[in-house]
């Protein structure tokens, strides 16, 4: 009878959890500062649907997983035939009464950009997962932009320079806290009394540093201008440099880690490590020499230098090791180090040289591979080069084409010195950039509302991932209309060439005088190749000015161009230099058209002092052989000027040098920079009446326009100005 009674039970509950029901609507008890919209996800699809208990046991779970609720009870009610609502009762948590943020270091984030990233609420229940949710989006903002992170529910937090926590305090006040810490000092541990070691530890200590929070403290209030405490918060890039620069050195060996916090003004850390003498003979040994094995790109005696015999001791070993890396670390090699003892009497030193078995790209999935393969200088079959690593990351970079770019190693085989190069690229979320707004700036001997203009502008690069890109941009003014368009693309057709074209239209109305100009382009460059780059062009200009006559005049020009550069950034380089040759022949169409000749060569260079420190200076030199027609003549303006000096005339010789310390952090829209500026405009080289400036500037990269650039300039020469001037620009620095 047991049996019975038990296997009628089970089918019960058989039937009531196979056999479904549709699932009409559900209701609600019980809801206060939660909505009923945020709920519906859990829900929603089963919602007149054929489900059974399993489903209803799905919503009940997912529910209770917002930790919303103390308590969630259910009940289903029949409706009609075949149909159930389901009332779900609930107990709110009490609400969050107040969330507080708290920074403790000097706000490498803002604390408003912090709260965005909070999912809890004032004012809602409170839940769990979304006070963990919240940390961990707070912990992630850090993490993306490149700090180590720790929260309490993940790693120790010993070796992390940003630690995210919080806690639920009285009254149901929400507590988040950030410490940032600053590295405050580096030191070693040295556990050798081995003098020679010693002294030789001593002398590349210097070169084993990072960014101190000690030197920033003994800094005096002028140099502390041009930075900040932030830059003391090290970066996990910042940490995997200085462990590298490690790794270059074969005389010792990290034997302990261990980090220290200081008792200052701010969180800060001392990272502490310790080291030991490599050991590969205890006692000096006679040898024949030291020798080497598999190297094919640097020769013997270029690694070693003379080989000699003699008593060798520990040290001696090892600096003839480091001998050898530091001569492939300077050609860019990658190298594996062993040794071995020859039955000859020489200590060989066996080289393994690192070849490139594969190279591999991953993530275009809308770039076509053709667009940008030639900008990926690592080869399969190479020796692996630092250099081309570094151009391939640059090159891809500055095409813009891509959100992000990372290089990383892989090893085919355990036992193989080859490896696989993988490039992993990320497609941009977006493809178009549609802005619009209004502008000022200032005008010259008119009323000051005509320095407004309303901007549209439509722009994408590589939107379908063929190298496309095109601009629309309207820009009207009171007296003035600019209307433009252009588009280029990459290897069209995997052509090995770069096309671009532009029209445009320009009306400007300035003392009863209105100037009309229709122009258009036609480019084609080569790839930028280990020569420099080519490239040739053809413009059409049609120019009416109409005042109490008329004039109008049409000119062709051909202009063929050579650049040769190594820059970081287009928009702001920072290291690097390039050289630009530009000569334009303009043939007349109508009676006033331009007959001329005209020439520019423009240099840059560019001098790092520190990642974010640069010293940029630029010569520019542009002359103009006119014959007849409409003058082509050059001003100082726009790109090419003394910036803050005014200067109304023109001329067809231009002679100018721009200078300045730029301070820029990587991968920062941002720069601030101080200039000191010469230049000349006449119609001979004539240097009597040369203008110069000093001051800053401060630049920033937007969608709409590119490089933005203001700054105020004190003229110098040829009259000392004591009040500087305002000037705007848009478009690249030097």
């Amino acid at each position: 009878m047991r049996l019975r009674a038990l296997l009628v039970i089970l089918f019960s509950l058989f039937l009531t959890l196979s056999f479904g029901f549709v699932l009409k609507d559900v209701q609600f008890d019980g809801l206060k500062t939660v909505p009923k919209t945020e709920l519906e996800p859990f829900y929603k699809q089963y919602l007149g649907k054929d489900i059974n208990n399993y489903a209803i046991e799905d919503i009940i779970s997912e529910l209770d997983g917002t930790g919303y609720f103390d308590e969630i009870t259910y009940e289903l009610k029949d409706s009609e035939a075949n149909e159930k609502i389901l009332f779900i009762k609930v107990t709110e948590n009490a609400p969050v009464s107040k969330i507080n943020i708290e920074i403790s270091g000097h706000g490498i984030i803002s604390k408003e950009t912090i709260q965005a990233s909070v999912t809890l609420k004032e004012g809602k229940a409170f839940s769990f997962p979304k006070f963990w949710e919240s940390i961990d989006n707070i912990a992630k903002m850090y993490s993306d932009n490149g700090y180590t992170v720790a929260t309490p529910r993940t790693q120790d937090k010993s070796f992390a320079f940003v630690y995210v926590s919080g806690n639920l305090g009285e009254d149901n006040v929400v507590n988040f806290k950030v410490t940032e810490y600053a590295l405050y000092n580096l030191e070693f541990e040295i556990l050798s009394d081995n003098k020679a070691f010693n002294d030789e530890f001593e002398k590349i200590k210097p070169s084993l540093s990072l960014p101190k929070y000690i030197d920033y403290e003994n800094k005096n209030w002028f140099l502390k201008i041009f930075d900040s405490g932030k830059n003391y918060v090290p970066t996990l890039s910042t940490l995997q440099g200085f462990f590298q620069n490690l790794s270059k050195y074969v005389f010792f060996k990290v034997i302990d880690l261990s980090v220290i916090e200081e008792d200052k003004d701010i969180p800060a850390k001392t990272l502490v490590l310790t080291v030991a003498e490599n050991t590969i003979v205890s006692q000096p040994v006679a040898l024949k020499g030291i020798r080497v094995k598999g190297n094919t790109l640097i020769s013997e005696s270029e690694l070693v230098g003379e080989v000699k015999e003699a008593t060798y001791t520990n040290l001696d070993i090892l600096k003839k090791i480091q001998q050898v890396k530091v001569k492939y670390e300077k050609a860019g090699y990658f190298i594996n180090l062993n040794l071995e003892a020859g039955e000859d009497g020489y200590l060989y030193i066996l080289v393994n040289e690192t070849k490139v078995k594969e190279v591999k790209i991953k993530g275009n999935t809308n770039t076509k591979e053709y667009v940008f393969n030639d900008l990926i200088y690592v080869k399969p079959g190479d020796y692996l080069n630092r250099t081309d690593l570094q151009n391939t990351y640059i090159e891809l970079k500055k095409l813009n084409f891509f959100k992000e770019v990372n290089i990383n190693f892989e090893q085919p085989e355990a036992t193989s010195t080859d490896v696989n190069i993988v490039l992993t690229v990320e497609e941009k979320d977006k493809k178009f950039d549609f802005q619009g707004g209004v502008t000022w700036g200032p005008v010259k001997d008119k009323p000051w509302y005509e320095g407004f203009a309303g901007l549209l502008s439509l722009s994408s690069t590589n939107p379908f991932g063929y190298g496309e890109s095109f601009s629309i941009s309207l820009q009207k003014a009171l007296s003035n209309t600019n209307l433009s368009f252009s588009f280029g693309i990459r290897k069209p057709f995997e052509l090995p060439l770069i096309i671009n074209t532009s029209l445009s239209y320009n009306q400007t109305t300035e003392n009863a005088t209105e100037t009309t100009k229709y122009s258009a382009s036609l480019s084609l460059s080569t790839l930028k190749t280990q020569f420099g780059q080519f490239s040739f062009s053809t413009a059409y200009t049609d120019t009416t000015v109409s005042s109490d006559t008329t004039v109008n005049s049409k000119t062709l020009s051909f202009t063929g161009s050579y650049i040769y550069e190594t820059l970081d950034n287009l928009f702001v380089p920072m290291t690097g230099y390039s050289l630009t040759l530009s000569g334009t022949k303009y043939v007349p169409v109508s009676e006033n058209g331009s007959d001329a000749l005209s020439y520019f060569v423009d240099a840059t260079y560019h001098l790092p002092f520190t990642p974010s420190i640069s010293f940029a200076t630029r010569i520019y030199n542009a002359q103009v052989f006119q014959t007849s027609g409409e003058p082509v003549n050059f001003s100082l303006a726009g790109p090419y000027q003394v910036r803050g000096v005014k200067v109304d005339q023109k001329g067809t010789v231009l002679v100018l040098n721009n200078n300045e310390i730029r301070f820029k952090e990587p991968d920062q829209m941002i720069y601030f920079s101080l200039f000191f500026d010469v230049g000349i405009l006449e119609n001979t080289y004539n240097f009597d009446n040369i203008k110069s400036s000093a001051g800053f500037e401060l630049g920033l990269v937007i969608p709409m326009f590119g490089l933005v650039r203001v700054g105020w300039g004190l003229p110098i020469t040829p009259t000392f100005v004591p009040n500087p001037n305002f000037y705007f620009i848009i478009g690249q620095t030097f």
